[in-house]
């Protein structure tokens, strides 16, 4: 059961469930109690035997937007001080204990034992993408916003599916997506082969049904024996390692040292505040290099 205030809303009819991203209001930027919940009613829908297709998608305007930017600061303590006066800074074995959470949340998605749709209008972004990436379909609007900004939030990019990332767009690829952090719209995300089909928003939520209509159609023992087959052959390509390899990475590729002259997204945001500090962060990536 959820209730109209809870951060994800979760429905069924027949043998459909949906996940609902249900914080509008700041276009579905999850909290890190957000994505646990999440997490816990993708659970609840893999453990009702009616259910067999999953379709998870965003209440308002956008599919979600990352994760919540005011909840990392407190999170992680980026506006404290420590007993020294110095900013704060986490340890080392609790950020690892922290990205190892993270990395649970991650692979509940790619590892989910029913078939996962997403749907996907205005932008997915940090943990959005990563959903985007992690579920078996994506149906999304042409004029979905796709990107991957951690290396413009001044972090080292994507660590616990670079793996199937690779697989996905390429190895050259992959890499201009990490090191621009460019969108690209719907269309895009087709061709790339993120996602399978892309469609005027006016017609993104029947498309949506309609697949996982098709996809209920199946009997259950075939699905979820077709995903654990799927899941097997990801495991031979190296997905789960890559998760574990990617709770290291993270706490190393978010810990980062600036220079002066470097960008810090963190602390323009500290300073001037998230509007300013994004307008100067993408002045500073999309400047024209002569």
């Amino acid at each position: 059961m959820t209730t109209a205030e809870d951060p994800v809303l979760v429905e069924r009819s027949g043998p459909i469930g949906r996940l609902i991203l249900n914080r509008p209001e700041k276009s579905n930027a999850l909290t890190f109690d957000d994505a646990q919940f999440l997490v816990a009613k993708l659970h609840e829908l893999e453990d009702d035997d009616d259910i067999k297709v999953i379709i998870l998608k965003g209440k308002g305007r956008s599919f979600c937007a990352g994760h919540d930017l005011d909840d990392v600061v407190r999170v992680f303590g980026l506006d404290r001080k420590g007993p020294d006066g110095k900013p704060f800074k986490m340890s080392q074995r609790a950020r690892l204990q922290f990205d190892r959470r993270l990395a649970d949340e991650y692979m509940a998605f790619q590892y989910s034992q029913k078939p996962v749709i997403a749907q996907v209008q205005g932008a997915a972004v940090g943990f959005g993408m990563y959903l985007t990436e992690l579920v078996d379909l994506v149906v999304c609007a042409d004029n979905a916003r796709f990107s991957h900004a951690e290396q413009r939030l001044g972090f080292a990019g994507n660590t616990w599916h670079l793996n199937m990332q690779i697989l996905t767009y390429g190895p050259k690829k992959v890499r201009e997506l990490l090191l621009f952090g460019s969108q690209f719209d719907g269309k895009d995300a087709e061709r790339l082969g993120l996602a399978n089909i892309s469609v005027p928003e006016d017609e993104l939520d029947e498309t949506a049904e309609k697949w996982a209509e098709r996809v209920a159609r199946n009997p259950k023992d075939a699905l979820v024996l077709g995903k654990a087959m799927h899941q097997m052959a990801l495991d031979s390509l190296g997905a789960s390692q890559q998760f574990i390899r990617g709770v290291v990475g993270h706490t190393l590729g978010t810990g980062l040292s600036f220079e002066k002259d470097e960008f810090n997204f963190f602390r323009e945001r500290r300073d001037k505040g998230t509007k300013q500090a994004y307008q100067n962060r993408d002045a500073s990536y999309e400047t024209e290099v002569v």
